[in-house]
């Protein structure tokens, strides 16, 4: 009964909260709202990015927060308010099957919509308490990555961190020390009581009801922590963790570690139920738990206390690498000894200083900090350049290698004890799975924005079409966000072709030249290509019309009608028992025509790749009514301007009662033969789902 109970209040606080969430309806459409900022923006190069609270809008929506894109010229200043005209979307974010899932963290933090700004129209001053403090500790620092680190550590603002500076934090798995999470919560709780315990030694201090007072300022402390960083799940979640079993020693009761994280997963189904539909609140659950176990063992033993804080961050260390896995992350060689010494760095030092900063930025000696935080930066960085020359670890790889660890670990332990490897095999379990060579071909259309990545897989060989485009930067978004996939999944190529040489279908060349350096190259531009993948050896595609030894068809372009770089693209036909398959780049719709009269015999065909990411200069109608039946997909951004796919596209497809699969909607999409036909898979969960409809 009680259980059913929960159950029901869970489903029903679930669908409060998928209420204020954008509706479809609203998709792409502009409103005014009043917006505040209580983070400084994310600077991304061509662009600038800030999560922001809405205080005002339109009787039509329930916003609660949104995620803005804006120039970089726009003043994004935090305190400020902005009554501004956005573009409106559901926020949804890409997806790629074992990588971050985005749509999930913007879900579970209560990010209803993401905007793009289209014009300030007024601004007003509004500064938040953590924003008056910012601006008061801001002038004593000299630089701005320690100011970064602070702002990360002291206000819960990981959005203060540049681009730059994340990744290097990222790169070497320290992510979630400039995170506020449960580690934080917990250091700040653990100088509460120490601060308690010296009170205690006033003349005196023994009449105030020591044991009370330390329960009340242990909770207080920690409690004011995380109000001041935003009220973040993960520190909501410890916060939670530990005011539970302090309120029953407030009232006489004493709970088990079991009782106690039952009853937060109680809590927080009921103060943010959204957060159990990503498994990082299940395996942040699991682990606690498993450390729970090791903690009472190893207290048992009266182990000095720097020992069984050793032990616990080496256990931590060890269940992260399979935890990484299902994460999606690349495992760091060197993880382990890096967190064994950056965690007590951050925790002991750096955090109670940032505290300390924060109370009297003028007299905590910040230079000190500075130079702290810069040699530490330093250090970083070398370890991360050599993380950037090594691959990510397949999922059986990492399990093997997180079981010996933990082989080793379990020794320290009773032999009743190791029963906790079993929850380690089910987090590897949950892990992305090593594929197969298919028994008959398959199609991977991978989600990378606004671009072009398709997996093509035979028996006896594997292409890769297009390689993804770049970041602002010139970073390959294929290097930094299918290297991994390709490597958990143990996939070899035979072939990389690219269609033509626009950023957005050869950004990764070069990342996937070096990653299969015996690969056959193929190009519609072999030249460009050449010159942006920084190798040699690409064969034009348009002269390969007989080739024999490729498993697909390549149906030549003409000079005269290669007029630009789409107009190169390469297209190609691969016959299947199930039907035909058309891949044709971003073609216009002048080759469109050309191929009807061409190859009149490759019509109709069985799955179309729909040209130019929607754009209205393909998929003439006359080309896409030569396969009424076909299974439509399109690689796409969510973009608002130039709007891909194409209203024009989107109206006659619907006119016509004809889906379409995006990407930009459904994620990656894997398709399929099924009984004699094609079914397309993807990995949308059932909250993705909802937003679709």
């Amino acid at each position: 009964m009680l259980g059913g109970a929960l159950v029901l209040v869970l489903l029903v606080r679930l669908e409060w909260e998928l209420e204020r969430v954008l509706p479809r309806v609203e998709q792409h459409k502009a409103h005014v709202l009043t917006v505040c900022l209580d983070q400084p923006a994310r600077d991304y190069g061509d662009y600038q990015a800030a999560v922001v609270r809405v205080v005002d809008q339109p009787e039509a929506l329930t916003l609660r927060r949104v995620r803005v894109t804006a120039e970089p010229e726009v003043a994004l200043v935090p305190g400020e308010c902005l009554v501004a005209k956005v573009r409106l979307r559901q926020p949804l974010g890409r997806l790629v099957p074992g990588n971050f899932n985005p749509t999930r963290y913007y879900f579970s933090e209560r990010i209803d919509a993401l905007a793009t700004l289209v014009e300030v129209e007024r601004r007003f001053t509004r500064p938040s308490v953590p924003t008056r403090l910012y601006r008061r500790a801001e002038p004593v620092f000299a630089g701005s990555q320690a100011l970064g680190v602070w702002a990360a550590l002291a206000l819960g603002w990981s959005g203060a961190l540049d681009d730059s500076l994340s990744d290097v934090f990222e790169q070497n798995q320290i992510k979630h020390l400039v995170v506020v999470s449960g580690m934080h919560v917990g250091m700040v709780a653990a100088w509460a009581l120490f601060a308690c315990g010296l009170l205690m030694r006033v003349p005196g201090a023994d009449r105030l009801g020591v044991g009370l007072m330390r329960l009340v300022s242990v909770a207080a402390a920690s409690g004011a922590f995380v109000a001041l960083t935003g009220f973040g799940f993960p520190g909501v979640r410890a916060w939670v963790m530990l005011v539970i079993p302090l309120t029953a020693l407030a009232l006489g009761f004493r709970l088990s570690s079991t009782q106690v994280l039952a009853s937060a997963a109680v809590a927080i189904a009921v103060l943010q139920p959204q957060a159990w539909l990503d498994s990082g609140a299940w395996l942040s659950f699991g682990l606690v738990a498993v450390l729970v176990r090791l903690a009472e063992r190893w207290r048992s033993l009266e182990l000095p206390t720097w020992q069984l804080a050793i032990r616990l961050q080496l256990a931590l260390s060890v269940l992260m690498v399979p935890v990484g896995s299902v994460m999606g992350f690349d495992w760091h060689p060197l993880s382990i000894p890096i967190n064994l010494v950056m965690i007590p760095l951050v925790t002991l030092v750096v955090l109670p200083w940032s505290l300390v900063i924060l109370a009297m930025p003028t007299l905590a000696w910040v230079p000190g900090y500075e130079s702290l935080v810069s040699i530490g930066i330093e250090v970083l960085d070398v370890l991360a350049d050599w993380h950037a020359s090594s691959p990510a670890w397949t999922g059986l790889e990492v399990g093997l290698v997180g079981v010996g660890l933990w082989f080793l670990l379990s020794q320290m332990v009773a032999g009743r004890q190791r029963w906790l490897l079993v929850p380690m095999l089910a987090i590897v379990g949950l892990g992305p799975r090593t594929s197969s060579a298919p028994e008959a071909f398959r199609m991977t259309m991978l989600d990378v924005g606004h671009g072009e990545a398709i997996l093509l897989e035979w028996p006896d060989a594997t292409w890769l079409y297009d390689t993804a485009g770049q970041w602002s930067d010139g970073r390959s978004i294929a290097a930094q966000r299918l290297a991994g996939w390709f490597k958990r999944r143990d996939i070899e190529l035979d072939g990389i072709l690219v269609s033509h040489a626009d950023l957005d279908h050869v950004g990764g060349a070069a990342w996937a030249v070096h990653q299969w350096p015996a690969a056959r190259r193929l190009a519609g531009e072999p030249d460009a290509v050449a010159s942006i993948a920084r190798a040699r050896g690409w064969q034009d595609c348009h002269a390969l019309a007989e080739d024999a030894s490729l498993t697909f068809r390549v149906l030549p372009i003409p000079k005269s009608f290669r007029v630009d770089s789409n107009a190169h693209s390469c297209v190609i036909a691969i016959d299947t028992p199930s039907g035909r398959v058309l891949i044709t780049g971003d073609a216009d719709r002048l080759v469109e025509y050309w191929l009807l009269q061409a190859f009149p015999e490759v019509f109709p065909v069985a799955i179309q790749v729909i040209g130019h990411h929607g754009s209205h200069t393909s998929s003439a109608s006359a080309f896409l009514d030569a396969s009424p039946d076909a299974l439509l997909l399109v690689s796409s951004g969510d973009r608002a301007s130039p709007r891909w796919p194409s209203r024009p596209l989107l109206t006659y497809l619907g006119d016509r009662g004809r889906p379409l699969t995006s990407t930009a909607r459904r994620g990656t999409v894997t398709v399929v033969q099924r009984d004699g036909g094609w079914r397309a898979l993807d990995r949308a969960s059932a909250f993705r789902e909802r937003l679709l409809e």
